[in-house]
């Protein structure tokens, strides 16, 4: 498994990994130290065996023993290999669901903003329209007020 794929996966999934890995070399220690006491007791046996054949055969056994608890071994790691594999495979899966529904909602957010900037402009507009056109209707009504405001532009109303 490379480096830049465990540093990608999250703690819980790194934790599974070495709570199994750490389970598996428990069981394989407990199998070595049983191994380890076969061979003593193999040792025993050759010792008091008198003769080169059945410390031979003794020897195949404990040879035997050996080579199928290495081949365990090695199974049990190329299985807990693709197990990590299968858990970063669907992580992976599960990341791009995630970030295309988060960009659907970016994309649905950002055009509800755009309608909504677009309406409040269209408002403030109509607005801005009515009300200058209601101003101008009331100037031409009252022409002493708009009088009253160019003066009060100028700087010389009396404020009457």
């Amino acid at each position: 498994m490379a480096d830049k794929e465990l540093r990608k996966m999250n703690r819980t999934e790194l934790i599974e990994i070495i709570y199994a890995l750490q389970q598996n070399e428990k069981a394989l220690r407990e199998e070595n130290g049983d191994l380890r006491r076969k061979l003593d007791d193999r040792r025993i046996r050759m010792e008091k065996a008198g003769s080169i054949a059945e410390a031979a055969l003794s020897l195949n056994h404990v040879f035997e023993d050996a080579q199928n608890a290495a081949e365990q071994y090695c199974q049990s790691i190329a299985d807990a290999g693709a197990q990590a594999e299968q858990i970063l495979a669907d992580a992976r899966a599960q990341a791009e669901v995630i970030l295309a529904g988060a960009e659907r909602q970016r994309q649905q957010a950002q055009a509800e903003c755009e309608s909504m900037t677009a309406n409040t402009t269209r408002q403030l507009k109509e607005k801005t329209d009515a009300f200058n056109r209601e101003l101008r209707r009331i100037l031409t009504q009252y022409p002493e007020l708009k009088e009253h405001i160019r003066l009060q532009r100028q700087g010389g109303g009396n404020g009457a």
